[in-house]
């Protein structure tokens, strides 16, 4: 989908360079199936030419900046414009019978089963596609957060720290899907302590001039009416996480003033869901993402 006409995505540059000539780092926020606009926008940033100096994620958005890391491109790409849900995960057969029994039964079945989710495809593929030696060797900067709960406390992975258990930790959304064991801690998704981790980045050591913070709700989305536990629940989390990245970004600006902050947002609502691993629509979010970013990058060049 092309973007909206007379809209700015990100606006103009205060640099007065083109954008092949601005250090940049890339943070995802990733949102599941939305991870695959964002790797739209990453993809439209490296055909454009611009250099990425670092890449930062949580959630699907740690496994999009692992791949760009590893300069695994066509892998990025055919994964987000292929994947189904039975690749990515599957549903608990006890979480499955448990809908057919009694009430207080079903409750106590779902909370002894740990999550609803069994993610092992996701980790199949991981072990399978993603070359973790090249992720180690690269000159990118590479930046992963994860959430340790017990310790009540973030966990970062790096170039030579990340793993396919820290993969998997970053994207296992607590109750929906199991912490991943990583040296004893059981760790969940990062995005607890910032779904796009803008800050924990800029405070790697690594010299940038422009932070592009990718949010994959658009300006003007707006949820569905909260009328069910389920519905108030997603919009609840998808409030928070919206409001956390604005602040970040903002605060951002505030600790890093030498790097010119933009946050972009998709250009039109992309109506997809973080569980709808459906191609053709993962497709069009791929698209979408990489018409914005070229949008983008024209702004920036202005």
């Amino acid at each position: 989908m092309a973007a909206l006409a007379g809209a700015q995505v990100c606006g103009s540059s205060g640099l007065g360079k083109p954008p092949s000539e601005v250090p940049t780092a890339l943070v995802f926020s990733g949102g599941g199936a939305k991870g695959a606009y964002e790797a739209g926008i990453a993809a439209a940033f490296l055909a454009g030419g611009v250099p990425i100096k670092l890449v930062a994620g949580t959630s699907a958005g740690a496994l999009n900046a692992t791949l760009i890391a590893g300069g695994q491109l066509d892998l990025l790409e055919e994964m987000w414009r292929s994947i189904t849900r039975e690749q990515v995960y599957g549903l608990r057969p006890s979480v499955f019978f448990a809908g057919f029994l009694p009430g207080w039964v079903t409750l106590w079945v779902v909370n002894s089963a740990g999550s609803l989710f069994d993610p092992s495809p996701l980790r199949d593929l991981i072990e399978a596609r993603v070359d973790l030696e090249r992720v180690r060797r690269s000159p990118v900067r590479l930046v992963i957060v994860t959430a340790d709960l017990a310790a009540r406390q973030k966990r970062i992975f790096d170039n030579q720290s990340v793993s396919v258990d820290a993969l998997m930790a970053s994207v296992a959304v607590p109750g929906a899907f199991p912490p991943a064991s990583v040296d004893g801690a059981l760790l969940f998704d990062g995005g607890l302590t910032g779904r796009a981790p803008v800050l924990d980045a800029l405070e790697s050591g690594v010299d940038v001039e422009r932070a592009v913070v990718i949010m994959s709700y658009a300006e003007a989305e707006r949820g569905e009416p909260p009328t069910t536990i389920r519905r108030a629940v997603e919009a609840a989390f998808e409030m928070g996480m919206t409001s956390q990245i604005r602040r970040d970004v903002e605060l951002a600006r505030l600790r890093h003033p030498g790097v010119e902050m933009r946050l972009l947002t998709p250009s039109a609502p992309l109506d997809l869901r973080p569980l709808e691993f459906e191609p053709a629509e993962l497709a069009r979010a791929w698209e979408q993402g990489k018409s914005d970013g070229l949008a983008c990058l024209s702004e920036l060049g202005e």
